[in-house]
């Protein structure tokens, strides 16, 4: 049999979705490894989408044709609508934004459009995990752009940035798997590695309406970065609809004109099915208070889980979540009390601990080593389960009794 890409016989299953899905086959388990909001969507529309968007007629209509390569113009003036009321920045739907299939479609169509091949990509450390398949998937390459943990991460990392000739940095904020929300330093140290680099800033904003302690700000908010940057968002998380795979990109003409080019060559064009329904939440005025509503719930669940899950329970918080859907303690505390048998299951203290949970404990969380090998000593928990799943779930970590070595 001829050989398959190489690279690929070494790309493992998204550990993320591996360990949801043994979650899953067992009821008992409590899930809080994926980042599948159990809200959503906002159930005071869902009638209406059903009878409306969702009806033989839309179908039809939608089944028999082929998209536009940048989307619904109508979903597009919704999103630029979006956008101008929550930041009061103007964005041209025409020739600015194009509909992607999700927003993980918009982080390749990104990749393609600002990079070449064998250019160097910025990554921000820990990264949630596609961001770094991407990159290699396409044969860029990532530059770790290691944050030491305080109030001004990036700032203190692109100060002592080495990879002066990186094409683009990549950043999340809110972020996945640590919660980090950029500070008003952060986004002028970026704008300045910008401009002074001539570098690309791709800004991957899909938590942008669950930012707790700190305001969100994406990269178009800044002046100086307008002409330098792309937003990627999604409908998946704010909405609590990930399977709808409704996302988009937003830069500037060039680079749309250039991004739409590569996505109508490789699938034509978005499902039709979804995009009234992202049109309907994204310019219904009363679920910006429902996302509000979304927001308080989230980030107090954050403040239990702090609180019952503290350093006398093994847990350490070096980064406090500051948004976004999971949170990221530290268990290298925990590892010495597992059982033998779970410290010869890894070295890593995040792994084994990980696995300990879900088979003795009957917790499902991701270990840390997935966001980078300077998160070994971590765990990746949700904060968007369900109100029983989530209590149940940090109730069991505040009480774990531990035999320790020897066991």
């Amino acid at each position: 049999m001829p050989a398959i890409n190489a690279y690929l016989k070494h790309l493992n299953p998204l550990s993320s979705k591996t360990v949801s899905q043994r979650a899953k086959a067992n009821p008992a388990i409590l899930n809080l490894s994926m980042g599948e909001p159990d809200f959503g969507p906002p159930a005071a529309l869902v009638d209406v989408i059903c009878r409306e968007d969702l009806n033989k007629e839309r179908f039809l209509d939608a089944v028999k044709r082929y998209e536009h390569s940048r989307g619904s113009l109508s979903l597009r003036r919704a999103i630029a609508a979006w956008y101008r009321r929550r930041y009061a920045i103007d964005i041209d739907p025409e020739s600015e934004i194009m509909v992607t299939h999700g927003g993980i479609e918009a982080l390749n169509l990104a990749l393609q459009a600002l990079t070449n091949p064998g250019d160097g990509i910025l990554l921000a450390a820990p990264a949630y995990t596609l961001y770094q398949r991407a990159i290699h998937l396409l044969n860029r390459k990532s530059h770790p752009l290691l944050r030491p943990e305080g109030e001004n991460e990036y700032a203190a990392a692109l100060a002592a940035n080495t990879h002066a000739s990186a094409r683009a940095v990549l950043i999340n904020s809110p972020e996945n798997p640590t919660g980090y929300v950029m500070s008003d330093a952060d986004w002028q140290a970026l704008a300045d590695d910008s401009h002074k680099g001539d570098r690309w800033v791709i800004h991957d904003e899909v938590y942008d309406t669950l930012a707790f302690t700190r305001p969100h700000l994406n990269a178009w908010c800044i002046p100086a970065l307008r002409e330098r940057s792309v937003l990627i968002n999604s409908c998946s998380k704010k909405f609590g609809i990930p399977g709808l795979r409704t996302g988009w990109l937003i830069g500037p003409a060039k680079v749309i004109e250039a991004a739409s080019r590569v996505h109508e060559s490789l699938c034509l064009g978005v499902s039709i099915l979804g995009e009234p329904i992202a049109e309907r939440l994204l310019s219904t005025p009363e679920v910006d208070d429902w996302m509000q509503q979304q927001q308080d719930i989230l980030a107090a669940r954050n403040r239990y889980a702090l609180s019952a899950l503290g350093e006398t329970q093994g847990f350490r918080w070096s980064r406090r979540p500051m948004g976004g859907m999971f949170l990221f303690p530290d268990v290298s505390a925990l590892y010495p009390a597992l059982p033998t048998r779970w410290r010869d299951f890894s070295p890593d203290a995040g792994s084994a601990v990980a696995e300990y949970l879900l088979v003795e404990r009957q917790v499902a969380t991701v270990p840390g080593i997935v966001y980078g090998a300077e998160s070994r000593q971590h765990l990746r928990l949700t904060n968007c389960a369900s109100e029983q799943v989530f209590n149940q779930a940090i109730a069991r970590l505040s009480s774990l009794e531990l035999g320790g070595k020897g066991d």
